[in-house]
């Protein structure tokens, strides 16, 4: 039928996009069951006919080194492991940010992840090649990430790094391959994705959420 050969063609043209969508929320939901046995596993949640949060421990939790180091940690591990899908970082510092109540804590704790993962990625490309590129990122995803960095990437690097619209990660590790040279590429990291980050918790802190209401409070 007309409508089965439209609906092929739609998802042969956009199977990509489907496919990195897909990705996205089963890394959303993998960060989110990680962080839930977590939690669980210091008493931060508790079940009790539905599952409730200890706020004054989960305040204390954040507020700790520990706690700042065992969330870091995650940070680091699941955005390395997890490099090859798109928006995986932004998905942890959006959970960072919803995590901590003072917006300079959430910052510092998403960015020291961030710097720690974007290090690893670039070691990665730099003594792994671009062959480990291609079998973590897949061929398309190192290829194209290549072809944006051969261009005037190691120039653009930076500006780069401010925007989510760019493969962030994909470029961290193809600038290794590149053997782009650390006195360039750790200000750009540190200036380029710092920004970034603080766009992202400091504009969401600003928002006025308690002044928000729905149509039944109106009425």
């Amino acid at each position: 039928s007309v409508e089965m050969t439209i609906m092929k063609e739609f998802l042969s043209k956009h199977k990509k996009s489907i496919i990195n969508v897909i990705l996205l929320l089963l890394a959303l939901i993998v960060i989110s069951f990680v962080s839930m046995l977590i939690l669980q596993a210091f008493g931060i949640l508790y079940y009790d006919d539905g599952i409730h949060l200890n706020e004054e421990l989960f305040r204390s939790f954040t507020n700790s080194w520990y706690g700042w180091f065992i969330i870091i940690g995650m940070q680091v591990v699941i955005t390395t492991l997890l490099c090859f899908i798109p928006g995986t970082s932004m998905a942890f510092i959006l959970m960072v940010q919803a995590m901590f109540e003072k917006p300079w804590q959430a910052f510092l704790v998403a960015f020291i992840g961030v710097m720690l993962s974007s290090l690893i990625m670039y070691l990665t490309g730099r003594l792994g090649g671009y062959k480990i590129c291609k079998k973590l990122m897949g061929e398309e995803d190192a290829k194209k990430a290549s072809e944006l960095m051969n261009k005037n990437g190691l120039v653009y690097f930076p500006i780069m790094m401010m925007f989510p619209i760019f493969p962030d990660d994909a470029l961290v590790m193809i600038a290794g391959t590149l053997k782009m040279k650390l006195n360039w590429f750790i200000p750009s990291i540190v200036f380029g994705r710092g920004i970034g980050i603080a766009t992202i918790v400091f504009g969401l802190a600003v928002i006025p959420y308690d002044k928000f209401t729905t149509p039944w409070q109106r009425t």
